[in-house]
């Protein structure tokens, strides 16, 4: 509590407090504030000696332990500041908590119970809270609270714009969803991912999302949903080869199982999985597969002198950077973006970010083998 002027001040000022916490059950506005902020910036402080710990490290193991340790801060985090938003959900430091959490402490890993909890507060108390839009861009990440929180605000809250952007978050994660999912799954998802684009559409049409409106966007992303989803056939994809400038078409390696690597020199996740795909190429030597990597770097030249010193004995498409054909085709969104094509040219697996090897190596594993079975 603050300090005032005079002590029978104080003391009144103490017991109204007490006074207000325990019989109307809520606790005051200031000490709910000042609480929050000691927790930030306990946290703070805390997270940057481990920026400072994560520089020094020398290895990918530390590394790891210290992304990890950072994790653990975020969700013990979310705990405390959890109980503090309990003190009095329907405050406007409840709504700060909430803010918090999902700027900060989810985006470094915060989940569990705590997370969930905070997002339920936001949901009953706070959805007529005009800066509740801020939150819906981080809520995709907070798991399965965070779709309940955006399907909640898509349905019910006051805010047109708000029940547009939710419901057109909801069918981006369902799009997501199915791009890491297999072909069953896949395409109930990509269902309700058309769906809740459809109904974001239909609900706020000229809601800007960038540089585009709500309508704009879902078109785009329905046709790509249609056309690029897991079980469609592969689009037509020419690209050029770097090291002798001639075209190549994706057509043209039917009968061999096709993995597209859309990439960039300067990506750490994507160097990260070069001695991978090294081994993978040695493994299926021989065999009715090849990978192609679509570089999208500024400059032919930088990707040139980066093969130079780094082994890649594959085939490398290059064609201005990000405005490659094949990159806008395939409507990448992010890097590394991987399209795992059947020897029969229909998409049988995608992922946005690097998969995990062993999850990498049994997809590609199950389509060799059944494209060396039928040649």
């Amino acid at each position: 509590m603050r300090l005032f002027f005079a002590s029978m001040l104080a003391l009144s000022v103490g017991l109204y407090a007490t006074y207000d916490k325990f019989v109307k059950g809520a606790a005051a506005p200031e000490d709910q504030a000042e609480k929050l902020k000691v927790q930030k910036k306990k946290f703070r402080e805390e997270f940057e000696e481990l920026e400072k710990r994560i520089e020094k490290a020398t290895t990918q193991a530390e590394k790891k332990g210290i992304i990890a340790e950072a994790r653990e801060l975020s969700t013990l985090t979310a705990e405390k500041i959890r109980k503090i938003a309990e003190d009095d959900p329907k405050s406007e430091a409840a709504f700060e908590v909430a803010t918090f959490t999902m700027s900060q402490l989810v985006r470094y890993g915060a989940s569990g119970p705590d997370v969930d909890k905070i997002l339920g507060i936001v949901t009953e108390h706070h959805l007529n809270n005009p800066k509740v839009k801020d939150l819906l861009l981080t809520a995709g990440g907070a798991g399965p609270a965070g779709e309940k929180f955006l399907q909640t605000a898509g349905e019910k809250s006051p805010s047109k714009e708000v029940r547009g952007i939710s419901l057109y978050l909801l069918g981006m994660s369902y799009s997501e969803q199915a791009d890491e999912a297999n072909e069953k799954a896949a395409a109930a998802l990509t269902a309700k991912a058309i769906d809740f684009l459809s109904r974001a559409a239909k609900e706020s049409p000229e809601t800007k999302l960038g540089d585009e409106t709500i309508a704009m966007a879902v078109e785009g992303e329905i046709k790509s949903l249609k056309t690029l989803s897991v079980g469609s056939p592969a689009p037509e994809l020419l690209g050029t080869e770097l090291r002798d400038q001639k075209k190549q078409s994706l057509a043209g390696f039917k009968g061999s199982v096709v993995l597209i690597d859309v990439w960039a020199t300067w990506c750490p996740p994507c160097r990260a999985m070069i001695p991978h795909e090294r081994e993978m190429v040695k493994r299926y030597e021989g065999k009715p597969f090849k990978l192609v990597s679509v570089s999208v770097d500024e400059k032919k030249e930088t990707l040139a002198k980066f093969l130079e010193k780094e082994p890649m004995p594959w085939i490398h498409w290059w064609d201005e950077g990000e405005e490659n054909p094949v990159v806008k085709t395939l409507k990448v969104r992010g890097y590394p973006t991987l399209f795992l094509i059947d020897a029969k040219g229909v998409i049988r697996r995608k992922w946005t970010g690097s998969p995990e090897p062993e999850v990498l190596d049994k997809a590609v594993e199950d389509l060799v083998k059944e494209a060396s079975a039928k040649s």
